[in-house]
Order: C-alpha cells, then sequence, then structure tokens
C-alpha cells in the first residue's frame, strides 16, 4: 500500500508565497502575526490536510507529551475508571496517555516499564501487579530521577508521590459500622498480603476489633489470589462454613 503523503508547513508557505517561519508562528497561534495573515495560513492548513509532525516536534522540544500507565489489568472497573480519569486530566493540559496492562504479572511490568521509557514518555503512572515484591524496575527509574508515580498499589520502599486512598480508615469505619449492628464474628477477606492495600485493610480492620474488645481471630481472615476461579472457591468455602460467623468485610 502506498504511504500517504504528508502536507509540510513549506508546502503551505509555498502555496501563499511566505515564509515557512510566518506559516509556524501562524499555526502556533502567535500575536505577533496580523490575524487576517494567520487566518489565511490556518485556513490553507486545514484545506491541505496539515498535521503537525508529533515526533519531529518531540525531538526538538525532548518533550513527547505522551505520559505512560501501567495497570495490573484493564478489564477492572477499578482500573478502568482511574484510566479515563487520568486521560481526561491529562487531555486538558494537552498530553496523551499510553497504556499497557501488566496482567498481575511481575515480568510483564517490568517490559512494560522498559517499553514505555524507551517510547519517550515524559512520565509514568504504575499501580503495582500483584506478584511484584522486588522493586529493582523502579528503583532504577528513582535513582535516574525519571518521574514517576505510583497509585492504588504502591510501596513503602520508594519514597516517590504514591496516590492512595485511606485503605485503613476506610477498613475501620465498615467494620465498625458491622460491629454496631450486633455482628461479633466478622470474617475480612483480604487480597494478597504482601500487597500495601492489603496490610493497610488489616490495620482498620483490627483496630475495630479492639475498639469493641473482640479478640482477633485468624480463622476468620481469608486470603484470596484476586481472581475469579480463586474468588469461586473462597465463596464455597464461606458458604460452607454458614453461622459460625455473623458478618463478612471484603
Amino acid at each position: 500500500m502506498k504511504k500517504s503523503h504528508q502536507v509540510t508547513m513549506k508546502e503551505i508557505a509555498k502555496k501563499l508565497q511566505v515564509s515557512v517561519s510566518t506559516v509556524s508562528r501562524a499555526l502556533k497561534d502567535s500575536p505577533e502575526l496580523h490575524p487576517e495573515t494567520k487566518q489565511k495560513i490556518v485556513a490553507m492548513a486545514k484545506e491541505m490536510n496539515y498535521q503537525p509532525n508529533l515526533l519531529a516536534q518531540s525531538l526538538r522540544s525532548s518533550r513527547s507529551k505522551v505520559l505512560g500507565v501501567i495497570v495490573p489489568e484493564l478489564t477492572s472497573h477499578f482500573f478502568s475508571s482511574n484510566i479515563s480519569g487520568i486521560q481526561d486530566t491529562a487531555y486538558k493540559r494537552g498530553y496523551n496517555i499510553m497504556i499497557c496492562q501488566s496482567n498481575e504479572r511481575y515480568d510483564m511490568e517490568v517490559a512494560n516499564v522498559k517499553t514505555l521509557v524507551s517510547s519517550q514518555v515524559d512520565g509514568l503512572l504504575i499501580s503495582l501487579s500483584r506478584e511484584t515484591k522486588e522493586l529493582g524496575h523502579l528503583q532504577e527509574l528513582y535513582d535516574r530521577q525519571y518521574p514517576f508515580v505510583l497509585f492504588d498499589r504502591v510501596s513503602e520502599e520508594l519514597p516517590v508521590t504514591q496516590v492512595i486512598v485511606d485503605d485503613a480508615g476506610g477498613a475501620y469505619e465498615v467494620v465498625k459500622h458491622l460491629l454496631e449492628q450486633g455482628c461479633r464474628k466478622v470474617v475480612f477477606v483480604s487480597g494478597p498480603e504482601e500487597l500495601y492495600i492489603s496490610k493497610k485493610r488489616r490495620e482498620g480492620y483490627e483496630k475495630a476489633l479492639r475498639e469493641f474488645s473482640i479478640p482477633l481471630q485468624e480463622d476468620l481472615i481469608y486470603v484470596s489470589d484476586m481472581t475469579p476461579a480463586g474468588s469461586r472457591t473462597l465463596a464455597d468455602q464461606l458458604i460452607a462454613r454458614k453461622g459460625e460467623f455473623d458478618g463478612v468485610f471484603a
């Protein structure tokens, strides 16, 4: 298939018999140009279907105006909502985003980071995979002062900007509500124990129990692998224990 011709500023300049620099300033909406001249150039660019060369612009400015986003899974409503918010905010500030998913795998997360960095994105927003325990790939970014932010699935080992919700406080309020309703044997369904959010939710769960002088029962704590199959197995286990608990926090 023949590659379509990309119109250049030089061609627009030749068509209107003006300099290339004049075309460039007009397309950048420079206040230095006469409005009529600017209007003619913009109209001609539109007529000729001119598209700016983003790669050339990024090479000149050393900025790609693109952010990389890495999430554990795209099918999750939580992460798809996050991506929507990131994209809306980035777009308002003149940025686009590139999205990768780790599929909850450490090796894929590492590969995602390498791919996005080599694509010269201006920064990364990362939510860690379920498997991620070794942080060498992120420590390398930090040591290079490469801009990145962790969100939701974060780590306490890296002193970087992190965007999180109050998992401990939220867990405390939920369990406290159940206890106020008379529940005394509340099951806690946790995510993988090494995840920061799981640790914080357990903190909130235990705080509420202490406040009501209820001893912690390890047999009421279940760890989910956060997969559909694992969740079904866990649900079957809880159904089999019907009558042994009176509330569930998951």
